[in-house]
């Protein structure tokens, strides 16, 4: 399997205003802004090298549009869901199938950008939410990777990549079975780090990371998508424009990983949390 994180949802209220602090945190232009007539929700979207963001918002009846309203209303505004990519859906629900996950028949789904009228076709497969432990999540297969425009940079040091998302569980085993066997992404390191908090799982694919902290500590059986980690070519220029700008934004600071400055962003991202990483020159 090349299974893929496509793309990373946070639920929103007030869609222009969250574009709007996104765009300036991102120091990018969305690459669509959309409609989802079929699912009840609307939806700005930003595209970086290897995934993209979404910010989903309820605009009428239809499954989405009651996701979020429901996530919300639970959680706040927040991340919401993970959504896997697969080159060959109806491939990746055989796969599933076969490590025990029941996945729906592929079903075809449309979304039209509200500026330019263009549209995108997909095809997804969806499992009950409880397989994720509490994550929405679903995959899909797009009819035309390539319809959805990278995001432009609209400042300098503007973010490139997602590096990393966060789950937190008190379930190891689960996370193993679910994004590696089933969903079939790489684990590619397991380690005890009690410092951080746990037994941390790193799956990784499409050059980012799924980091999964396992601890006793979560003590909800559902899991919690917690925090983002971006990437940026220039910490220093992307500091420099995110204070200049009024985003509230941490000192640099040396990262966890060697080699790495980062710094975490504290406001204009809905509150959540955000790392920002640069390598050291």
């Amino acid at each position: 399997m090349n299974t893929v994180v496509d793309h990373i949802i946070i639920a929103v209220n007030d869609l222009a205003q969250a574009t709007a602090d996104y765009a300036l945190m991102l120091g990018r232009a969305p690459s669509w802004q959309g409609t989802h007539p079929d699912y009840g929700s609307a939806n700005t979207l930003f595209r970086l090298d290897n995934t993209y963001i979404e910010l989903l918002a309820a605009d009428g009846q239809g499954w989405a549009g009651e996701m979020v309203r429901a996530h919300i209303a639970a959680h706040g505004e927040s991340l919401t869901a993970v959504i896997f990519g697969a080159e060959d859906i109806d491939a990746f629900a055989s796969h599933a199938r076969q490590q025990g996950l029941e996945v729906t028949e592929p079903q075809a789904g449309h979304g039209v950008d509200v500026n330019t009228g263009a549209t995108r076709r997909w095809r997804n497969v969806h499992w009950p939410r409880e397989v994720a432990r509490g994550i929405f999540s679903f995959a899909i297969q797009h009819d035309d990777p390539e319809a959805l425009a990278m995001a432009a940079p609209t400042g300098e040091g503007h973010m490139t990549a997602v590096d990393h998302i966060v789950v937190q569980t008190n379930d190891a085993d689960a996370a193993k079975k679910f994004y590696g066997q089933q969903m079939g992404v790489r684990l590619a390191l397991e380690q005890s780090k009690p410092e951080w908090g746990g037994d941390m799982l790193f799956f990784r694919c499409n050059h980012m990371t799924i980091e999964v902290i396992a601890t006793q500590k979560h003590s909800s059986d559902e899991d919690k998508l917690w925090g983002l980690a971006l990437k940026t070519d220039d910490i220093d220029a992307t500091h420099a424009r995110l204070k200049q700008t009024g985003v509230n934004v941490s000192d640099i600071r040396d990262g966890r990983k060697a080699g790495t400055r980062v710094c975490t962003v504290k406001s204009h991202c809905m509150d959540v949390p955000t790392l920002i990483i640069g390598l050291v020159d």
